[in-house]
């Protein structure tokens, strides 16, 4: 059976490692693209005043790795001050953050901007305090508008940016949704969502609707609350969400849903198609 993983590391994303090494065929085909800032100038000065924050909140590892380059760029070799106290969406964000010498003080698990809030709230006031948030250009606006209903003050800053399918993948894609063993389809985010959506639409056997019908039967795997919300809004159905947004968290989710068995129907989604 193939997994079809649209995370943006492509072949090189630690997932396809963990579910190769589990003994499954991994078609690593990214429906999103993340690119750096140009220039990077508002990144550089808000990480030049680290100091003046009270908490540095990154929501996904690609926004931790835009800061620590762009602490590298400004020749700071020590991030850990204090202030700012650092809080890390995910082991995932964490982890990049950490082998920079960064100590990370709070993991939320949930990305949602209410849950990200309650969990620093529950490490003190938020009323007057000073947050810097580096995410992405597409990113929604929960997160900033939930911190400063608590009373922060929030600079937002673009850390880098995100295309939603990237024309490079569409050939990739279109030879996954052709392949007769297609079991499952990993999505990590709602831009991975929109971005297997645009790039199906340019492949053979679209439909009108825009959503290609091998991806309406290929059960989808969710990495979390925001992105199975995107997938629902998409008109599509969440076969499985992982208990916890980590690599581990998808291996598991994938574990289960490929040990269920195939729908009664007997129709592969290539059927479906046809």
């Amino acid at each position: 059976m193939s997994i079809l993983s649209t995370r943006p590391d492509g072949a090189a994303d630690p997932l396809v490692s963990a579910l190769t090494a589990a003994g499954h065929r991994v078609l690593a085909v990214p429906t999103v693209a993340l690119l750096p800032v140009e220039p990077p100038g508002a990144l550089d000065r808000a990480v030049a005043e680290l100091s003046s924050f009270d908490w540095v909140v990154l929501t996904s590892a690609a926004g931790a790795n835009a800061v620590v380059e762009a602490a590298r760029r400004r020749g700071l070799s020590e991030m850990d001050l204090e202030p700012p106290r650092w809080a890390a969406v995910g082991h995932a964000t964490a982890a990049v953050l950490e082998a920079a010498g960064v100590r990370v003080s709070l993991i939320p698990e949930i990305s949602r901007g209410a849950a990200i809030t309650g969990a620093l709230l529950s490490a003190g006031p938020l009323a007057g305090s000073r947050i810097l948030l580096p995410r992405s250009d597409l990113a929604d606006g929960a997160l900033p508008q939930a911190l400063r209903a608590a009373g922060a003050t929030v600079v937002e800053v673009i850390a880098y940016r995100t295309v939603e399918g990237p024309a490079a993948s569409e050939p990739a894609l279109r030879e996954a949704l052709a392949a007769p063993d297609l079991r499952t389809i990993i999505l990590c985010s709602g831009s991975a969502v929109r971005g297997l959506i645009t790039l199906s639409a340019g492949t053979d056997g679209a439909q009108a609707t825009g959503v290609h019908p091998v991806v309406t039967a290929t059960p989808l795997v969710s990495i979390g609350p925001s992105t199975s919300a995107a997938i629902r809004e998409a008109g599509l159905q969440v076969a499985v969400e992982a208990s916890c947004q980590s690599l581990e968290g998808l291996v598991a989710a994938v574990e289960e849903l490929l040990a269920e068995p195939h729908p009664s129907s007997g129709r592969t989604p290539q059927e479906v198609a046809s």
